[in-house]
């Protein structure tokens, strides 16, 4: 595990990624091991999308008061335009990360108690709720988890969340982030898959087998 990085935007630009991320990550290849390609898999019959469009998986640990803040997933190409690299890679707009697939690997509290006790959990501060049935309001505090809605770290649980509307643009509304792990003694451990619009450039011959039963059974 090494501490996480940022891909800074230009307004950003000198910056420190621990202004914004805190936790600990490795992205992990699921290649040429039986369980993390049976992962593979049933992420990708689970989205409907195929494997092929994916990054490795990328696990995390945070620890005490560790957190990101809110964030998109994807890139918006405005907000790295002195970035050639970037936009290459997002094909000036055109290729994007689409979906994110993200597992909690551990619960922080015990049966009986009260989830927000131990914190650790991903917030959408923009998310429709009863008193913003459209969708909340732009986000001036991106370390505060108290808007929107929340969802607590529970061994086993998987959550499904897209960056990108159906037409193909962005969606801003899904701005998220991983508040701070509120005892001290513990850690949350956690893990997800970034699935893009197009292609990824992680194929092997497991993910193209995959991808080809997928492609078979549904196209």
């Amino acid at each position: 595990m090494a501490k996480s990085g940022v891909a800074l935007k230009d307004a950003d630009k000198g910056k420190a990624a621990k202004e914004f991320r805190t936790s600990s990550q490795y992205f992990l290849p699921t290649t040429r091991d039986p369980t993390l390609e049976k992962i593979d898999r049933r992420v990708s019959w689970l989205t409907r999308i195929p494997i092929s469009h994916a990054e490795y998986i990328q696990v995390l640990k945070y620890n005490h008061l560790e957190h990101y803040s809110a964030h998109h997933d994807y890139f918006d190409p405005a907000a790295y335009a002195s970035n050639q690299q970037m936009l290459r890679s997002v094909e000036h707009g055109a290729k994007n990360r689409l979906a994110t697939v993200f597992f909690y690997l551990n619960s922080l509290v015990g049966e009986g108690e009260a989830p927000e006790s131990g914190g650790g959990q991903t917030n959408f501060p923009r998310a429709a709720t009863a008193a913003y049935p459209d969708g909340g309001p732009p986000v001036h505090d991106y370390f505060d988890c108290s808007r929107g809605l929340s969802v607590y770290p529970q061994e086993g649980k998987i959550i499904i969340f897209y960056s990108m509307l159906p037409n193909g643009e962005m969606d801003d509304y899904s701005l998220h982030g991983g508040c701070d792990v509120l005892f001290s003694n513990a850690t949350k451990w956690s893990a997800n898959f970034w699935l893009w619009n197009k292609p990824y450039h992680f194929v092997d011959p497991a993910r193209r087998r995959a991808t080809k039963e997928l492609t078979e059974e549904w196209i």
